[in-house]
């Protein structure tokens, strides 16, 4: 992979060697002289044609974005043409590989990539044109600009489509280490949270005091509806059975609430409201048995999702934060002193301890939730449609769980505390961001003695 990635830097490098060795000296000089002094204002006329644009709000609106962004395209427009040595060519490539890469993670579409491009080239061939360049100089300068960008621009398509193709088969994997053995489990659990909704819904009617509007609980915001709102495709893909399943809950959802405002329900209403349960437990039960002829590969140990399956998830899950208001908060959980662990008790002992963590960790979230090996002895714990205050209580149970169990595996009763940073999205397009602030608040955590909480 990296050798292809190589062969294809060095054609591109190539390229730009010739751009730059074909031209004429003082073209290029008038170039590099209108980038060096435009680049800020070209970035400026960047930003504000693209922030125009429907399209690319939700990728630029945030604050952080702009605020990091502006200056970062300026500095890139000088770089580009200023790389006049083999040296200066291979970095802006390396530059422009690793801006690809993050396109992708961000899922901005290459139509917006496009458009970005199109918006330099304008802006560098208007300012050329009215420059003191002879006009066969000028259609030299702007047919250079032109070359120069479509090669760049290759570079970052290059990285965006391997990305991409690498994230289409991480999906497909992703679907297949989510319809395990084990979702015959899952199954019965959804099953048993949709019911427990129904006899929340029924008791919040018929309970409720007699002026008061009756306040019975969301379906969405249950266990199942979360299950259903950030799971359930991934793990069976676009199938009919999901579609039945998601139209029932929402005719569920409606009628519930028009019953809530009216303020009483009838006998028949009820059975009514368990025919639709009943008919969604019969669907989610046909989609399970279905899929419970696929199995997938697992982190060996653990048995939790790796994180190779982060991208998919996630850019899930920031579209779902940003289109919607529901964000998502990322702990960080880090097993305090494991070396320790390893080199007294043996690494049987450890592998004891991270096994039991994983499970624990596991039978703690929500059916919505996602739990994965970070790696060595991290876990990274993704708590869908949350606040603040809803995390920092949320990383602080997790804490108590671990420092309160017995880890039985790995001989003589072991206790084992964990250090845990805690990020709440904040409407960042590139999910690494969230990641980067949960790491940060767990470097600090563990600085501060471990055991503890830390929020970004």
């Amino acid at each position: 992979m990296d050798s292809q990635k190589d062969r294809k830097a060095a054609i591109l490098a190539e390229t730009l060697s010739s751009l730059w060795a074909d031209t004429d000296p003082l073209v290029l000089r008038r170039v590099t002289a209108i980038a060096r002094a435009d680049a800020d204002a070209i970035s400026k006329a960047f930003y504000d044609v693209l922030l125009d644009r429907p399209d690319s709000n939700v990728f630029l609106s945030h604050a952080l974005v702009q605020e990091r962004l502006r200056p970062s395209l300026a500095r890139w427009i000088r770089s580009l043409f200023e790389a006049d040595s083999a040296e200066r060519i291979a970095a802006v490539l390396e530059q422009n590989y690793q801006v690809g890469l993050i396109h992708a993670r961000i899922n901005i579409p290459l139509t917006l990539v496009n458009a970005g491009m199109r918006i330099i080239k304008k802006e560098l061939s208007a300012r050329l044109v009215d420059s003191d360049l002879s006009r066969a100089q000028t259609a030299a300068a702007i047919l250079f600009v032109g070359e120069v960008l479509d090669t760049v621009l290759d570079n970052m398509h290059e990285a965006y489509l391997g990305d991409l193709l690498g994230n289409v088969r991480q999906q497909q994997s992703l679907k297949m280490f989510m319809t395990g053995q084990n979702l015959a489990i899952e199954g019965e659990r959804l099953k048993s949270s949709l019911f427990d909704w129904l006899r929340n819904a029924v008791v919040a009617f018929y309970a409720h005091e007699e002026n008061n509007r009756p306040d019975p609980p969301a379906i969405g915001a249950s266990d199942f509806g979360l299950w259903l709102n950030h799971k359930a495709e991934l793990t069976f893909g676009k199938v009919a059975e999901l579609d039945g399943i998601r139209e029932r809950t929402e005719r569920i959802s409606v009628k519930v609430d028009a019953a809530a405002e009216a303020g009483w329900v009838t006998p028949a209403f009820v059975k009514e409201l368990n025919s639709d349960v009943t008919d969604i437990a019969y669907l989610l039960g046909a989609v399970i048995e279905k899929a419970m002829e696929i199995e997938g590969g697992r982190d060996p140990l653990t048995r939790l999702l790796t994180r190779r399956f982060m991208p998919s998830i996630f850019q899930r899950e920031v579209n779902i934060s940003l289109r919607h208001g529901k964000p998502f908060a990322v702990l960080l959980i880090d097993a305090d002193h494991f070396k320790t662990i390893n080199d007294t008790l043996g690494h049987q002992a450890g592998d004891a301890v991270l096994s039991d963590m994983a499970e624990l960790l596991h039978a703690n979230v929500r059916a919505g939730d996602f739990v994965f090996r970070y790696g060595g002895e991290e876990f990274l714990v993704l708590l869908t449609e949350m606040d603040e205050a809803s995390m920092r209580v949320k990383a602080e149970r997790m804490r108590q769980l671990v420092a309160e169990h017995s880890f039985v595996r790995a001989g003589d009763n072991l206790r084992v505390t964990a250090s845990i940073g805690a990020a709440l999205h904040d409407g960042h397009p590139d999910y690494e961001h969230t990641v980067r602030k949960a790491d940060a608040a767990l470097y600090e955590a563990k600085r501060q003695g471990r055991n503890r909480v830390v929020t970004a």
